[in-house]
C-alpha cells in the first residue's frame, strides 16, 4: 500500500470512527489527494438513496473507471495517446483509489451501513440532549381508515426535569426534588411522589432509540413529518409485526412513532413542533400555588438529607450500597435512593416473595432474585429491595454480594425424556396474537405449562377446574430463554419450556418437551 492509498484509508476508517481526520492527519499535502479526501467527506454525509436494481452499485463503479481510463477521447484520441503514458503512470494509482473508494461508498451505503448509521446517530443525539420544548400529537386509526385525534400535549423536558400541559389544562411538573400536578377543574395542586416515576408520554425518546438499535431495522424511504424531513425506519420485533418509526434528518432524533394494527387499531404519536437545546423558563419548574387552588397530598413523601432522618420517618432499617445517593426520599413504610438515572425502592417484605411469573430468575441473599426488564428484585434481611435502572446490577451487588444473574450464555440442550413436536408457523401465529393483546396466559411459563399438562389429562378440553390444580405446579428454572416446571400432581411429573420466537419479557412460552411420572 503506498503513501496515498494508506491516507485514503486512515481518512475513511477515522469517518467511520466519528472523528475529525483533519485534526488527526493535518492537511492532505497535494491538491489531487485533497479532493479526493473531500469528496469522501462529501458522500459519507449522505442519506440513503433508493437502489434501482440488484448489482448497480458494482456496474456503476466499473463504469467510472472506464470512463476514467479512457481519457478525453474522439477527437483528442492521437493527441492524447503521447500524453497517456505518463498520465498514467502519474494518476493510475488515483484512478485506482477513486475506483475503489466508490465501490466502497456505494457497497456500503447500499449494502446496510446506513441502517445502522442512521440509528447510531439517533442514540448519539438523544444521549446529547440536554433540554427541548415540543407538542406531541396522539392519533388513532381503525382498520377503515378513519383517524382521529386522541390527545396532544405540550411538554417541556431538561435533563431529570419536565412538565406537561394536556389539552384541558391539567399541568404536570417534576422539577427533580418536588413533583406537583395543577388541576384547574378541580381547583387544587396534587403533591405526588417524585419517584419513581413513570415518565412523561408515551413517545419516550430514549427508549424508542434503544428499541431500535436492539430490534432488527433497516431504512425504507423518506417522508416529511410535520414539515421536516426524516428518515423513515422499519423496526421487525421478532416474530411480531413491525412498526415503522421516524428520525428527523437534521436533529438526528425520533420524530413520529407509528405501532402496528392491532386489534383493528394503530397508534401513530407525533412531535407537530419541536425544539432543543433552547433556554427554557426556569418558572416552569418552579412550584408556585396558584390563588384559589388547595393543596392535595398523594403521599409525596419527604426530601431528606441523612439515612437516619429516613429512617426515622419511615421505620425502616435500610440497606445501602457503598455508592452515595443523590437524593433520599422518606415515605411512611419506604425508602426511596435516587442515583440519577437509577432508582433503589426499600419496603417491608410483608409476603413470601413471589416473582413476577414471566421473571426470570437469578439468586441474591441466598434466595429468588427477580429479573424483569430493567428490574431486579429480592428480599433480604426483611426487607423488599427493588433496584430499577441502568445503574441495577451494579448497586445490586453491592448490597447483596452473591448475587447471580441468569446464565443465558450457554443455554443448554432440551434433555426432556419426550420431545414435543412444535409447530413453528402456529407459534408465530400465537405471538402476534399475544402482541395484539390476546390470550397473555402465553407470557407466563406456568400458566402454559398448566395447560399443556391438562390437555394431555382430559384432550377433550378443560371444563370447569382443572383436573391438575395450580398449586401443583412450581417454575424451578426461568434464565429468560427456557423454563422448567415441576408438576407434584398427575401424570406429567416435570415440562420443559422456551422463548422461540422473542427472547425478552414480550415473547410467549412454548412447550418443548415432559418427564412422565
Amino acid at each position: 500500500m503506498n503513501e496515498a492509498e494508506k491516507r485514503l484509508s486512515d481518512y475513511i476508517d477515522a469517518l467511520n470512527a466519528e472523528q475529525e481526520p483533519e485534526q488527526l492527519f493535518g492537511v492532505a499535502g497535494t491538491p489531487e489527494l485533497e479532493k479526493l479526501l473531500a469528496t469522501v467527506r462529501t458522500v459519507r454525509t449522505l442519506r440513503e438513496p433508493a437502489l434501482p436494481e440488484p448489482g448497480y452499485p458494482e456496474r456503476l463503479a466499473h463504469a467510472v473507471v472506464e470512463k476514467m481510463q479512457a481519457g478525453e477521447g474522439g477527437k483528442q484520441k492521437e493527441k492524447a495517446k503521447i500524453a497517456k503514458s505518463s498520465r498514467s503512470r502519474r494518476l493510475s494509482p488515483v484512478i485506482a483509489l477513486a475506483a475503489g473508494l466508490l465501490l466502497f461508498v456505494l457497497l456500503s451505503t447500499w449494502g446496510g451501513l446506513f441502517n445502522s448509521d442512521v440509528v447510531h446517530a439517533m442514540e448519539k443525539a438523544v444521549a446529547q440532549l440536554a433540554n427541548y420544548h415540543g407538542t406531541l400529537e396522539m392519533r388513532s386509526t381503525n382498520a377503515a381508515g378513519e383517524e382521529w385525534l386522541v390527545r396532544q400535549v405540550e411538554l417541556w423536558s431538561e435533563g431529570e426535569k419536565y412538565a406537561v400541559r394536556q389539552a384541558d389544562g391539567t399541568f404536570t411538573v417534576n422539577n427533580g426534588e418536588r413533583k406537583w400536578q395543577l388541576r384547574p377543574e378541580k381547583k387544587e395542586v396534587a403533591l405526588l411522589p417524585v419517584v419513581p416515576d413513570p415518565g412523561k408520554t408515551g413517545f419516550d425518546l430514549r427508549d424508542e432509540a434503544k428499541r431500535a438499535k436492539e430490534y432488527p431495522h433497516q431504512v425504507v424511504g423518506q417522508e416529511l413529518i410535520a414539515g421536516r424531513k426524516a428518515v423513515k425506519l422499519e423496526i421487525q420485533p421478532p416474530g411480531g409485526l413491525p412498526y415503522y418509526l421516524w428520525i428527523d434528518a437534521v436533529t438526528n432524533l425520533p420524530l413520529q412513532l407509528q405501532t402496528a394494527m392491532q386489534n383493528g387499531l394503530q397508534t401513530t404519536y407525533t412531535y407537530t413542533a419541536f425544539e432543543l437545546n433552547i433556554k427554557l423558563d426556569p418558572g416552569i419548574f418552579t412550584f408556585r400555588l396558584p390563588e384559589g387552588y388547595q393543596v392535595v397530598e398523594e403521599d409525596p413523601g419527604q426530601l431528606v438529607l441523612t439515612v437516619e432522618e429516613a429512617a426515622a420517618i419511615s421505620g425502616l432499617s435500610p440497606l445501602l450500597p457503598q455508592e452515595v445517593p443523590v437524593r433520599i426520599f422518606a415515605f411512611e413504610d419506604r425508602i426511596v435512593l435516587d442515583y440519577g438515572d437509577t432508582t433503589i425502592v426499600e419496603t417491608p417484605a410483608e409476603r413470601t416473595f413471589e416473582p413476577e411469573a414471566n421473571a426470570a430468575l437469578g439468586t441474591a441473599a441466598g434466595g429468588p432474585l427477580e429479573v424483569w426488564w430493567e428490574r431486579l428484585r429480592w428480599h433480604q434481611s426483611g426487607l423488599e429491595i427493588q433496584i430499577e435502572g441502568p445503574k441495577r446490577v451494579e448497586l445490586a451487588r453491592q448490597i447483596a454480594v452473591d448475587l447471580a444473574l441468569p446464565d443465558t450464555s450457554s443455554v443448554p440442550e432440551n434433555r426432556a425424556r419426550v420431545q414435543v413436536p412444535v409447530d413453528m408457523d402456529l407459534v408465530k401465529a400465537n405471538q402476534q396474537q399475544v402482541d395484539r393483546g390476546s390470550s397473555p396466559w402465553q407470557l407466563d411459563p406456568l400458566q402454559v405449562a398448566v395447560t399443556f399438562v391438562n390437555l394431555e389429562v382430559t384432550p377433550e378440553g378443560i371444563q370447569g377446574k382443572p383436573a391438575v390444580p395450580f398449586s401443583a405446579f412450581k417454575v424451578t428454572k426461568n434464565n429468560g430463554v427456557q423454563a422448567r416446571v415441576e408438576v407434584s400432581d398427575g401424570p406429567i411429573k416435570q415440562v420443559y419450556l422456551e422463548r422461540l420466537i422473542r427472547q425478552d419479557e414480550t415473547g410467549i412460552w412454548t412447550v418443548v418437551g415432559y418427564d412422565p411420572r
